[in-house]
Parts: structure tokens; sequence; C-alpha cells
């Protein structure tokens, strides 16, 4: 079969287009494809009890319809209120967590903040898939050993009511990035 140039190109296409959409942000990675690329580090790594550690995630290149951003994280540790700060240049968001962060599975806390594309535009610009930092703080409750804060960016579902689109049960959490944490204890 002796294909055209039109023709091969939209072959071309058509095939990238099936092979190049992915489901997950970047792992920080540079390839996108997905909600957004994200990458997730905690400092410090290690604490004691009634310690805290500073998690920061690196987003970039958020979808139009904005995002589920998840975090999911052992039991021992728990969210410090107000700490969660959204930064993109000089601009600094204060952001709430959505899901309820009692919220626990298998020994494990979910963390769900949803987001515009609108907050991540410079002020006076139009999006061209900044990059801004998420900050928030973890404290220690009790001993964790090889614990992992993970994080899963999604798309936001616009026609769902972001107070009931996530669900515990089905929390559709595949890690995009983690960053390992230990908590010392009794």
């Amino acid at each position: 079969m002796k294909l055209n140039r039109p023709s091969l190109f939209s072959a071309l296409l058509v095939t990238s287009g099936l092979f190049g959409c992915g489901g997950g942000g970047g792992g920080g990675g540079t390839t996108y494809s997905g909600a957004a690329n994200v990458s997730i580090r905690a400092t410090p790594s290690k604490i004691d009890t009634g310690s805290r550690t500073q998690v920061t995630i690196d987003i970039s290149d958020v979808v139009e319809s904005g995002i589920a951003l998840k975090m999911r994280y052992p039991t021992g540790l728990k969210y410090v209120p107000s700490s969660a700060f959204l930064n993109v240049g000089e601009k600094e968001i204060d952001l709430t967590p959505t899901v309820n962060v009692d919220v626990s599975k298998d020994d494990e806390t979910y963390l769900v903040f949803y987001m515009t594309q609108a907050q991540f535009k410079r002020s006076g610009q139009d999006y061209e898939g900044e990059q801004a930092t998420m900050t928030v703080q973890l404290e220690g409750r009790e001993a964790v050993q090889n614990g992992k804060i993970e994080v899963d960016p999604d798309v936001d579902d616009p026609a769902e009511d972001n107070a009931t689109e996530f669900n515990v049960d089905t929390p559709e959490f595949e890690a995009e990035d983690s960053a390992p944490i230990e908590v010392v204890g009794d």
C-alpha cells in the first residue's frame, strides 16, 4: 500500500495522539503528559514526634480545567492547619485542603487541594505553563519507619463538586513522585 504525504502525516498525527496521552503528571521529569508535572521533597526527612517537616511540591504545566493535587502520607503524620501555600513568582496564595485531613484508609492519610489554572498565572500575565511551588507542613505524631509522602495530580472534573469529587474508598491515587519520611517516636 502506498501512502501519499498527507495520508502519512495524518497517520503519524493519529499515532502520536494515541501514544502521547498519559494519565499522570511528570514525576519531576521533563515530559508533560497529564494534569500537571510535579516533584516533591520533605525537609527534613527524619523528624521526632512533635517536630515538623516542610513538604515542597514543584508544580508546572497545569491543565486548563485545573487540578486536584492529592497527597498521601502515613497516619503517623498530621497536617498542620494553615500551613499550605502556593507560591507563583512574587505571589503567595493561602491554601486550604478540600478533603478532611483526618480521612484515612489503610494507615494512610489523604489530603486533597483543588487549584485552578488561574492560580498559577503571574500577575497581569496569561498562563504559559509557569512553575509554582506549594509548601505544606506535616507534624510527627507517632513513629513512622520507611514512610513515604506521595503526590498525584489529577485533572479537576468541572462537572463534579470538589467537596464530593474525592472518595477515600476509591482514591484513584497513582503516585507521580514521592519523598521519604521517618518519624522517630516512642
